[in-house]
């Protein structure tokens, strides 16, 4: 038997739809480009002491974790159904296809796939019943778009063979984005110029659930949502971000209602037309502003810090030239 140590070369990660929280699919999409997978276990070990020994006397396995930590460069928007929950295709005949992800009060489950080619025995695992927890996007100057996403799931299986069968292209082969491909509005049709970085967090507040009978989780149940946003900007004029901190020009309101309900826009596109345009639209309602800092050096160039959220999330638009984002699972 000839078995390999190998990097991540021999790897792959897809994954793919389930149409509830239990049984697994065929991964047969890519999250993105340049793709990353973590995924941990634990068995929740407890070990038993007893009067009579200084050393434990037993050990039992308690409930079955599972977290899968993937890390993707963007190039699509399929992966948003995961992250707000619905989804609706339109766009007619072609070749611009509009796709619009918007909130719902559950969230899809997805299998996981992921392998490695070892030599005679590989390993293949399919990781079932994630559900992304939190979703992070990040954009910097002199950067690609990149995605992190939290991931638990409720169970798995590995296999020694299939390896062959796994690994499929992804529907999307589009050019990812970058940082020169986005624009930052806030409010709607307001541009703030120089933005240096822009992250945002979109949270699904999830609690594992487990009953009597099993090791294994039941059901993945969603709480609040929260929209988390932390940007900084070549600091030029007060008005693009301090004084909607301050809710006024000259300072910071003396009453509660300080902050604004602009709509904030945050745009990728490729800048092509008809079939060739490749972009990504999120829009997110009513923007509070928390926190802002203004550093001063006579060796830096002046730029401010600020974090917020959002109330809601408005919708993410994506639009390509692929006619279904449910046409695969």
């Amino acid at each position: 038997m000839t078995q390999n140590v190998v990097s991540g070369y021999a790897s792959y990660v897809n994954y793919g739809y389930q149409t509830g929280y239990t049984t697994a699919v065929a991964g047969t999409r890519a999250f993105g480009m340049g793709n990353k997978i973590t995924h941990t276990r634990r068995n929740n070990m407890e070990r038993v002491f007893g009067l009579g020994s200084r050393n434990a006397t037993a050990n039992v396995a308690k409930k079955f974790e599972g977290t899968a930590s993937i890390e993707f460069v963007m190039n699509n928007g399929s992966f948003f159904r995961s992250v707000l929950g619905a989804n609706n295709d339109t766009g007619g005949a072609g070749p611009q296809y509009v796709h619009t992800y918007t909130e719902a009060n559950t969230i899809p489950s997805f299998s996981i796939v992921t392998g490695s080619e070892l030599g005679d025995n590989d390993e293949v695992t399919v990781l079932v019943s994630a559900k992304a927890l939190t979703t992070t996007i990040t954009a910097a100057v002199n950067e690609v778009v990149r995605v992190r996403m939290e991931c638990p799931y409720k169970t798995e299986t590995v296999a020694t063979s299939g390896i062959g069968s796994q690994v499929t292209a992804s529907p999307y082969n589009d050019d990812p984005f970058t940082f020169a491909q986005g624009t930052l509005e806030l409010p709607s049709a307001a541009t703030i110029g120089n933005v240096q970085s822009f992250e945002l967090t979109i949270n699904n507040s999830l609690e594992g659930v487990w009953g009597l009978g099993s090791r294994i989780k039941t059901a993945e149940v969603e709480k609040i949502r929260e929209y988390n946003l932390r940007m900084t900007v070549a600091f030029s004029q007060a008005s693009d971000l301090l004084t909607k901190f301050f809710g006024q020009a000259t300072g910071p309101l003396t009453t509660t209602n300080v902050g604004t309900t602009a709509t904030l826009v945050l745009t990728f596109t490729n800048g092509g037309a008809t079939s060739a345009l490749r972009s990504i639209v999120i829009t997110l309602a009513n923007i509070y502003l928390d926190e802002e800092t203004l550093s001063k050096d006579v060796n830096e160039v002046i730029k401010e810090d600020v974090t917020g959220w959002a109330l809601s999330g408005t919708n993410v638009v994506w639009t390509n030239n692929t006619s279904a984002d449910t046409g695969s699972p």
